[in-house]
């Protein structure tokens, strides 16, 4: 079956035609048309390769494919690589994100493909790709898996360039292609070096803090288009990876896997992209450009304050509640919180009263929070028994009362009676 019969069996899910990169069906014949001793039955996979950039990478009598390609930075893209990398070397507290200690052109945005979803044995990998910032731009580093049976070079290939001082940068790595690249590498370890040892940054996991609340899903494609206004044209989706490469298997022809390839490229380069935004996002930076959601500074002061980067979740906090939309009121209610553990009881109720006249049905947790302020810490029974009818009054406007509702019920009831009590 030719390739152009191949591709159109496939209509739906791959379009042909790419910006950059094409599937070039006359390539085979120019090469001919250059070595006229050639027929087009005998030019080698090696020299196919090559036509996509590839080069042979020999190990134990057996070959692998790697691909270097550059891409230069515009201005405005490494000032803002720079900053973030500064900010995170400046900061005094440790965080899932932070790259501080890391030199720049350590960090590896990494991402495999594979011929199938789960991380068990009978899963191979074919593609590992991964981009390092260096000198006036981005390396994008790809090892193609040639042959099932030569997993010795492709391994070999791919640890040589890696080791103890790197810091891989993923998304979902920790779960998928970190645990599938071990697995491989259980076949072969006797004849590969280690696995190093390495940090580890998974920003699938920054990404649903910020994000699962306002995006269909938190894929990278759609995080792409959204948040990081990346919009691929032409693109072969990553879920038709396992057939192209079985075709490419049976045919051995490599332009079945250019689509996949460019995908890849472009994956670990939307990685760079999206580690910088997030940290943007976490530093102040841009503050006005930016335009957070306060749904975004939310879940961030949520994450800073997990952390016990008090300081930064009050300004993200603040940040939600300068900004117009949604989600006002909860950014009030968790700043009332904080003020109330740090002891700053009428600033917190000032912030719980301000909550509530914003909110068209506040929460009953604001009425009980200001309940026990009301009764522990200003003695006034009174104003606590009130609190407390309010709270009760908004659990009872609930349509349906889950089982976390009727335990908060139960415990207001409880407080009006011990009010009713002191009163």
């Amino acid at each position: 079956m030719g390739l152009k019969s191949k591709l159109n069996r496939m209509k739906g899910h791959l379009q042909l035609e790419k910006e950059s990169n094409a599937i070039n069906l006359n390539e085979k014949d120019r090469l001919v048309e250059n070595n006229p001793q050639k027929s087009s039955e005998e030019i080698t996979l090696e020299e196919k390769w090559r036509q996509l950039g590839f080069f042979p990478y020999a190990y134990e009598d057996q070959v692998s494919y790697q691909k270097r390609t550059f891409y230069p930075f515009q201005k405005e893209v490494e000032t803002e690589i720079v900053n973030v990398y500064d900010w995170w070397q400046k900061t005094e507290k440790d965080h899932p994100l932070s790259c501080k200690g890391v030199p720049l052109n350590r960090l590896m945005f990494f991402d495999t493909e594979t011929t199938g979803l789960s991380t068990g044995v009978g899963n191979t990998i074919f593609l590992i790709g991964y981009a390092r910032m260096i000198d006036n731009g981005i390396e994008v580093i790809q090892h193609v898996l040639g042959d099932p049976s030569d997993e010795v070079p492709f391994m070999y290939g791919f640890l040589e360039d890696f080791h103890e001082e790197d810091y891989l940068v993923s998304y979902n790595g920790k779960s998928f292609d970190w645990p599938h690249v071990k697995s491989r590498h259980a076949f072969v370890r006797n004849r590969v070096p280690k696995l190093p040892q390495f940090g580890h940054i998974d920003l699938l996991h920054a990404a649903r803090r910020l994000w699962k609340h306002e995006l269909p899903s938190c894929r990278l494609s759609i995080v792409e288009k959204e948040k990081l206004s990346i919009f691929r044209k032409n693109d072969t989706p990553g879920s038709m990876a396992p057939l192209l490469y079985f075709d490419y298997i049976q045919e051995k022809e490599p332009d079945y896997l250019a689509g996949i390839i460019d995908h890849n490229d472009q994956d670990v380069r939307s990685l760079v992209s999206l580690y910088v935004q997030l940290s943007k996002r976490l530093a102040f930076m841009d503050r006005k450009l930016m335009k957070l959601s306060p749904k975004e500074s939310i879940q961030i002061g949520h994450w800073f304050e997990q952390l016990k980067w008090i300081d930064h979740a009050k300004e993200h906090y603040k940040m939600a509640i300068e900004s117009t939309g949604n989600h006002r009121d909860e950014a009030y209610y968790k700043l009332a919180i904080l003020l109330k553990k740090e002891g700053q009881i009428n600033s917190a109720m000032d912030y719980f009263q301000k909550c509530i006249s914003i909110s068209s049905f506040p929460k009953p947790e604001v009425f009980i929070e200001m309940a026990k302020i009301a009764e522990h810490q200003l003695k006034d029974f009174r104003e606590a028994y009130t609190f407390s009818c309010h709270a009760l009054d908004q659990i009872k406007k609930k349509s349906r009362l889950t089982a976390k509702d009727a335990n908060q019920k139960n415990g207001v009831e409880k407080r009006i009676e011990r009010l009713m009590n002191k009163l």
